[in-house]
């Protein structure tokens, strides 16, 4: 009897011990998307990564006297992401450049119905195409004017999937609102910003569609307009605030052919200002085309090249090199300086920019970008701005 009782507790033991294995064993491993951990049946799953951003800037030029030649750590922001029982992803993103601390990204996604994604938390809103693009994939170091009319990152409520699996895909949300190219962390009012944004890949390649948003600007922060060089060049007079209701729309598109690449996109936003009893109804426009060709010959998608040879000279390893050219432009109704809303003294009411750009991919992670911009004014007496970017940007996502 004491044998049997002995046995059928090892047997307890030894089960629970077996138990205690399955339920902690896991994985850990490091690749191109960071430092994984994982369980081995796949429910949990934690990524550690890293995205580092220094910049070199030297403005010149009597336009550019408003800008430093300084270094500066652009962006520095670990990330956590991962999923949890299998069905939940989860995102967090802080970033620590430019000596602030703010947080960019913290959601999560139910993803259990791929046409029917649930997002909830703080991320980017569905209207831009370029916004929507990685800080690390953009091909030149500064985003275009079109992405001064959309939002940064607000939180909100998102639905997302795809009605035709890789062809047509579609993204619906209710936000706090923020205003133009900004991000926050509050609520203004009890006003909402309900936004949405369809986009189509009839053939691979080629894509194309429209983004919208509609809200309320009640109480919210006036928007900051900056050059290439990120110099103001829209201040508003004193006492303007924002009043009354704020409609987005960007239209947009993609072209990629082998190395060739295509984006292009036009921005519209029409909102309500206010200064003392006077208000007004004021349209910003802006538009771009960015074009870039791979002169290695790796294929050029929306999102960054993979070398076909990493940064290896004793291999005949050289990485990926790549030309970018854009042309872009922005404008705001004449009715915000003819009704006081801003001066021609210190704004201007046209710019347009050019940028050219040299990207070289050592590998995946690892990547060296010049640029060089230069934007003009119109309707200001502000001189031409010039301004080169030199950029080592580590992407360990």
């Amino acid at each position: 009897m004491k044998i049997a009782s002995s046995i059928f507790v090892g047997v307890l033991l030894s089960s629970g011990f077996a138990h205690a294995q399955i339920r902690t064993s896991a994985s850990s491993f490091a690749d191109t998307s960071g430092f994984t951990i994982e369980s081995n049946d796949g429910d949990f799953l934690l990524k550690i990564g890293a995205d580092i951003q220094i910049d070199n800037r030297s403005p010149f030029g009597a336009g550019s006297q408003g800008l430093s030649d300084t270094m500066v750590l652009r962006r520095v922001r670990p990330t956590f992401s991962g999923t949890i029982y299998r069905y939940v992803d989860y995102f967090i993103r802080p970033d620590f450049g430019q000596g602030t601390t703010v947080i960019y990204d913290a959601y999560a996604e139910l993803k259990y119905f791929n046409r029917f994604r649930v997002r909830v938390g703080k991320f980017k809103p569905p209207v831009g195409l370029e916004r929507l693009q990685s800080d690390d994939d953009t091909t030149f170091l500064e985003r275009g004017l079109p992405t001064l009319l959309v939002p940064s990152r607000d939180i909100g409520f998102q639905i997302s999937g795809d009605i035709v699996k890789n062809r047509v895909n579609y993204a619906v949300g209710v936000f706090n609102g923020v205003p133009d190219n900004g991000l926050s962390d509050t609520s203004t009012g009890y006003h909402r910003d309900y936004a949405g944004r369809l986009f189509v890949t009839p053939v691979r390649g080629l894509g194309f569609g429209i983004g919208a948003s509609s809200g309320s600007v009640d109480g919210q922060p006036l928007p900051s307009f900056r050059t290439f060089g990120q110099n103001s060049f829209l201040p508003f007079a004193a006492g303007v605030t924002e009043a009354g209701h704020r409609t987005r729309l960007a239209p947009q598109a993609t072209f990629y052919l082998g190395p060739f690449g295509v984006l292009t996109e036009y921005g519209l936003t029409q909102e309500g200002l206010q200064k003392g009893a006077s208000r007004t109804n004021v349209g910003f426009r802006a538009w771009q085309v960015a074009t870039s060709y791979i002169l290695t010959g790796e294929h050029k998608s929306y999102a960054s090249p993979t070398p076909r040879k990493s940064f290896d000279p004793q291999n005949d390893g050289w990485g990926a090199w790549e030309l970018g050219f854009r042309l872009g432009g922005f404008s705001v109704d004449k009715a915000l300086f003819d009704d006081g809303f801003a001066s021609s003294t210190n704004a201007a009411r046209v710019a347009r920019e050019r940028v050219a750009a040299v990207n070289w991919y050592l590998n995946r992670l690892f990547k060296v970008g010049l640029d060089y911009g230069t934007t003009t004014f119109g309707g200001s007496n502000r001189d031409e701005e010039k301004v080169f970017i030199i950029r080592f940007q580590i992407n360990f996502i």
